[in-house]
């Protein structure tokens, strides 16, 4: 009861802040986006078809497919301890966290839940912000790669499935790969860069706002020490083999949930039509959590990968609520037994 009270005052204290009408205008604006995108897709399909497919899910499937989430999160913990440089937190603290902002993401608009590592991380574990923030950008950095690495294989082995030339895709998945390595190999100086950048700026600006631009230019610069420590620690193995198996367990989930509704297709399949719908659910677009970008994503990967237009989206629907029904229950499991 104690817990429900601080959480209803954390509630009330948001709502008064400029973060929380920031918040709040965010969710106005994506509702409607997410409406028109859930509308359009579920015109396409029976409800009915829909409800049935729940329904007769086979419980030991869906189970297997919970399991491979539930390590997939764990994998992702461990990752962060790997990330994390100035001290040594425990696992079970740094599961609680990834479950609660994996659930951030899935229900607060705009990318805006990814905020919440970072500010659980500081509540928890007396870690800073912009550690956290480093050590998330750095472990969204290694899941782009592996998506994108996994997406080029599967492109390479699928060709066929393309209705545009393949060599255009397989040469930009190839491009944005090269990118992202170049990125992340200079991550603390092109923050350096940005925040004296900003600093500059600031001096153009009137002085109401130099404030303002000297304070993320500071954050900036600490970003950027964080990312030199979390490189000093050469960690490249253990964070890259702990991404891959998070990943495995990822499609290991989508391969199981969709052989619990009866669906018949190879893993190798599987891989590349979630692999399609994680890239779309990824886009920055002002929709709810990611509600019906995935699902388009899923859809256009499964309708390349052999299932008709029915099965692909409401096997996406399907499997994305399977994923939040066992997100929230593992987070009020890790709510209830939480000391902080």
């Amino acid at each position: 009861m104690t817990k429900f009270l601080n959480y209803i005052n954390l509630l009330l204290e948001i709502r008064h802040s400029h973060l929380g009408a920031l918040l709040l205008k965010r969710i106005l604006l994506s509702l409607p986006i997410t409406a028109i995108i859930l509308f359009v897709l579920l015109a396409q399909i029976s409800l009915k078809d829909l409800v049935t497919l729940l329904k007769s899910v086979d419980p030991i499937w869906a189970a297997l497919g919970i399991t491979g989430y539930i390590l997939g999160l764990l994998f992702r913990a461990l990752r962060f301890k790997w990330l994390i440089h100035s001290k040594d937190i425990p696992l079970l603290d740094l599961f609680r966290i990834t479950v609660f902002h994996n659930l951030s993401i899935m229900v607060l608009p705009s990318k805006s839940g990814e905020f919440i590592f970072p500010y659980l991380l500081n509540k928890i574990s007396g870690i800073s912000i912009t550690e956290g923030l480093a050590s998330l950008i750095a472990s969204r950095v290694y899941d782009f790669f592996i998506i994108l690495t996994t997406f080029l294989f599967a492109a390479i082995g699928f060709q066929s499935l393309f209705k545009t030339n393949p060599f255009l895709i397989i040469l930009l998945t190839a491009f944005l790969l090269v990118f992202i390595f170049f990125a992340f190999s200079h991550m603390s100086g092109l923050l350096i860069w940005f925040g004296n950048v900003l600093g500059k700026v600031s001096q153009w600006r009137e002085s109401k706002n130099i404030k303002s631009f000297l304070w993320i230019q500071r954050k900036m610069n600490e970003i950027a020490e964080d990312f030199y420590a979390i490189k000093a620690r050469r960690g490249y193995l253990p964070v890259s083999l702990t991404s891959f198996i998070s990943w495995g367990m990822v499609f290991w989930m989508c391969y199981a949930f969709l052989r619990g509704f009866g669906i018949d297709i190879s893993f190798l399949r599987v891989v590349f039509g979630s692999a399609v719908g994680m890239m779309a659910s990824a886009l920055p677009i002002s929709g709810l959590g990611n509600w019906g970008t995935l699902e388009v994503g899923w859809a256009a990967g499964f309708l390349m990968a052999g299932l008709n237009k029915e099965k692909a989206i409401a096997s996406g629907f399907g499997v994305h609520i399977l994923i939040f029904v066992s997100c929230v229950v593992i987070s009020l499991i890790c709510w209830g037994t939480s000391k902080k």
